[in-house]
């Protein structure tokens, strides 16, 4: 539902409200004008013709109130739904700006090498995962990789390998903690997206590659 549609429910409840106060007013200010002005034998202004018009001020000036207000709040809202829709767009420039920001397949393809290299000389393990997802829309695109960088640790780095594969090294990682994380990233990313197609694939050196070569060649298949 948009703006126009919920302002135009809005004003017709606030039109239906003041309608009936109206009726209301009038009905009773009916059944009060003969007994105040036909049955009654004073030629002076008595107090029934002095809370009859007192009535009739006080029905016009609630009348107007409720107007007034319902202009104020009117404008209230409308200044809310501008500002709910600038934070939607600022919040969509950030996710777009966090996408086109990130390092690409050249960039991964040396931080691979070099991860490697620390990892062969300190006796370490080092994880690659590859993330699929089924939707090309840049928005989407966008809020994942903005869930994905808040869950990554600072030695962590994030890649685009392709417009709907992205790709993540994470140095120090053994097998078993790279299957969780990549099921811990899927499971966050649908709930937080429903209906999103999320896969994963999880290299872990020296686990299932014994050499640099042996893992950019399982990468390229899997990449390419």
């Amino acid at each position: 539902m948009n703006w126009e549609s919920l302002e135009r429910q809005d004003w017709h409840l606030w039109i239906l409200a003041v309608l009936l106060l109206f009726v209301l007013g009038v009905s009773l200010l009916s059944f009060m004008f003969p007994s105040v002005f036909w049955l009654g034998r004073e030629t002076n202004l008595g107090a029934p013709e002095r809370a009859f018009f007192g009535f009739c001020v006080l029905l016009a000036l609630t009348l107007v109130y409720m107007l007034q207000r319902q202009a104020t709040v009117r404008r209230l809202k409308r200044s809310l739904y501008q500002a709910q829709v600038a934070a939607s767009e600022a919040e969509q420039q950030v996710h777009l700006v966090s996408l086109t920001s990130l390092p690409e397949l050249h960039q991964f393809r040396d931080s691979l090498a070099m991860e490697y290299r620390r990892a062969s000389h300190a006796g370490e393990s080092l994880s690659v995962i590859l993330l699929d997802l089924g939707d090309d829309s840049e928005d989407k695109l966008g809020r994942m990789v903005h869930l994905l960088r808040l869950m990554l640790r600072p030695h962590e780095t994030l890649f685009r390998l392709s417009p709907q594969r992205f790709g993540l090294i994470l140095p120090i990682m053994r097998s078993a903690d790279a299957e969780a994380f990549a099921s811990q990233i899927t499971d966050r990313v649908r709930r937080s997206m429903p209906g999103e197609q999320v896969t994963s694939t999880v290299l872990v050196y020296p686990e299932q590659a014994g050499s640099l070569t042996e893992l950019e060649g399982r990468l390229r298949v899997l990449v390419n």
